[in-house]
């Protein structure tokens, strides 16, 4: 047997590509179903092309493994996401295909400050929660896709002195977007640090709508924003948060109504979004506005600390 890690530039894409939906796979990695879900996630600003990689088992692409390098608070995390198509699990594709990355960010661990590596799998995959049981990770944390189904949708109440304002592309609207974002979630888990220059890579994406983009006011200031997406036929709200100042006003909660009827008036079926099972305020206004739990997502951690 022939095992051979090889590095996934983009003349290797096609394989990715390939690989990732192949029908063992393809439910773990669904954004990459369609064209420009697959080109918008390789073209990530926190997906380093050197940190990709493809299997190869005597001579025939049999998996693959792309690292997210994210900035957090102090320093960086990592997120490996690891596929390997069925006839050629248990072979130590997986194991191989780790270790490439291991041996990858063992040199940028210190100028990144990098302190954790992470995987992660939907529910239920034994296969994948003993893999990193056995390579020394431990359960982190629970993420759950939540679900609505079509249907009325509550008129978004707008607190007081609060005005919404539709994304228009310009640089002070992406400012505001980025420097609200970073607020909103500077005291979550995983909360990923971005700089202007990473949102500007995101607002060129495919599935990226400037209409889809609402950012809520007050006094001048961006105090909320909420961005929906399209893959397929699916609909995500993708991102929304409210800084620390504006919430507990109901802003959240007309973000979100606003969020949930642009993606109906669009036809996206099913509505979804995605969020910390730890979060329990986010879990009460979710359930509240018609959302349920389809789906949960496992992540496992384990320490960077060196060779």
């Amino acid at each position: 047997m022939s095992l051979v890690i090889r590095p996934c530039h983009d003349g290797g894409l096609t394989a990715l590509r390939a690989l990732a939906r192949d029908p063992s796979l393809a439910r773990e990695f669904e954004p990459l179903q369609t064209d420009a879900g697959f080109d918008d996630l390789m073209g990530d600003p926190h997906l380093p092309r050197e940190l990709r990689w493809i299997a190869w088992l005597d001579g025939t692409p049999a998996g693959f493994c792309f690292c997210f390098l994210a900035p957090t608070h102090v320093g960086s995390f990592a997120m490996a996401r690891l596929g390997v198509v069925e006839p050629f699990r248990r072979r130590g594709v997986a194991t191989a295909l780790l270790a490439a990355t291991c041996a990858a960010i063992e040199p940028i661990r210190e100028r990144h400050g990098l302190r954790e590596l992470s995987v992660s799998a939907w529910e239920a995959n034994p296969a994948a929660e003993a893999f990193a049981t056995r390579h020394g990770f431990r359960h982190a944390r629970d993420f759950w896709r939540m679900e609505r189904p079509r249907g009325p949708v509550g008129t978004p109440v707008w607190p007081a002195g609060v005005s919404l304002r539709i994304f228009d592309g310009s640089e002070p609207a992406l400012l505001d977007f980025n420097d609200a974002y970073n607020r909103a979630f500077a005291e979550h888990y995983h909360f990923m640090r971005t700089t202007p220059e990473e949102t500007r890579a995101v607002v060129v994406q495919s599935h990226f709508r400037a209409d889809g983009v609402a950012l809520a006011y007050r006094d001048a200031a961006c105090v909320g924003f909420c961005r929906n997406a399209r893959f397929g036929e699916a609909g995500e709200v993708a991102v929304i948060g409210t800084v620390p100042e504006a919430r507990a006003i109901g802003l959240g909660r007309a973000l979100l109504r606003w969020g949930v009827a642009w993606l109906q008036d669009d036809d996206a079926s099913p509505i979804y979004l995605m969020v910390d099972g730890e979060n329990e305020g986010a879990l009460r206004l979710y359930r509240s506005e018609g959302f349920q739990v389809a789906r949960t997502r496992h992540h496992w951690s384990r320490p960077v600390t060196g060779t």
